[in-house]
């Protein structure tokens, strides 16, 4: 990674206050290869999680600009002096949501072609993306060369944000594509709305699982700390640049989710409730080119389970409220 004059990198992190975010900002200051790096963090604080800015290690060195993607002028403004940028504000949804299409797209497309020219304008040309395993579509496992067919707001903005970072290395970017899995695991500034989240919500209050049809539709998954692992491997190994990389460390189906959580909290009940045809969709991807890197993920999913549903302590079973918990595009 390149330097600036003074011989310290400046790393710029836009999201850095939300979920994975709040994870890699801390693990950039714990790993050696980046320990002596200036983290800035770029974040217009949109969902109020200050958490993720909180009790930040005392020796490190930080930089907040509150600030949204789609303000170039401020954007500019972040990017001075930067050596890398690790990318991942976005619009975060569920794959299948289709809350605000347009909003989304403007974030996640718009904003990431925006990200783009800030950082080209001020010469900077390493910057590691956070894609979506989710731009493939059902079906699977994917390989990273197979075609994308995208579903829903998310998922094409998504893929038309890589399209974005894809283009821009004619320009001269160095970039690096990381379609992630579903995240979960504890981190300072949490999500909760996927699958994983909400069931472990709903073991801790003492409320019944709901799934949506038959529960066999997959999902790739990946713990939060792995996720910031991945990242940060990208962000120090100049061969990847150019890449594009699967990154889930497991694909289980809801069912497995469910069932692997009721181990752990045996008095939780399982409903299945009337099929909806969004949570049926099911895909999977391939990672092990990413593996072949030499990359070992630390967590798997009992681990994240177990330590998500620690948070929840001192309810007792519900008495009433047991009715399905979770909306149909939370599920999937």
């Amino acid at each position: 990674m390149a330097e600036r004059e003074n011989g310290e990198p400046v790393i710029l992190v836009t999201g850095g206050a939300g979920y994975i975010g709040s994870q890699l900002i801390r693990d950039l200051h714990a790993d050696p290869r980046f320990a002596h790096a200036t983290i800035r963090i770029y974040d217009n604080l949109r969902r109020r999680r200050f958490r993720g800015l909180m009790d930040l290690p005392a020796d490190g060195c930080y930089e907040f600009i509150e600030g949204d993607i789609l303000d170039r002028g401020n954007l500019a403004r972040a990017m001075r002096g930067v050596t890398a940028v690790m990318h991942l504000a976005a619009i975060v949804t569920t794959p299948m949501h289709f809350d605000q299409p347009e909003w989304t797209r403007q974030v996640n497309q718009w904003g990431t072609a925006s990200v783009i020219d800030c950082a080209l304008d001020a010469g900077v040309t390493r910057l590691v993306y956070s894609s979506s395993a989710s731009v493939y579509g059902a079906g699977g496992p994917f390989r990273e060369t197979d075609p994308c067919r995208p579903i829903g707001p998310y998922s094409i903005s998504k893929r038309k944000g890589e399209e974005e970072v894809i283009r821009s290395q004619e320009r001269g970017l160095r970039a690096t594509i990381l379609r992630l899995g579903m995240t979960f695991g504890t981190a300072p500034a949490m999500r909760h709305d996927s699958v994983v989240s909400q069931f472990v919500y709903a073991a801790g209050v003492g409320r019944a699982l709901a799934i949506h049809g038959t529960g066999e539709q997959v999902r790739p998954l990946i713990h939060v700390r792995d996720a910031s692992a991945a990242l940060r491997l990208c962000l120090a190994d100049a061969s990847t640049e150019g890449q594009v990389y699967n990154v889930a460390t497991m694909n289980h189906s809801v069912n497995d989710i469910a069932e692997t959580l009721r181990a752990m909290a045996p008095n939780v009940a399982v409903r299945y409730t009337d099929q909806d045809v969004l949570t049926n969709v099911s895909y999977e991807v391939d990672s092990s080119r990413f593996l072949s890197l030499g990359f070992q993920p630390a967590f798997r999913l009992t681990d994240g389970l177990r330590e998500m549903l620690a948070h929840w302590t001192g309810f007792r079973p519900a008495l009433t409220g047991t009715g399905p918990l979770l909306a149909p595009e939370d599920l999937i």
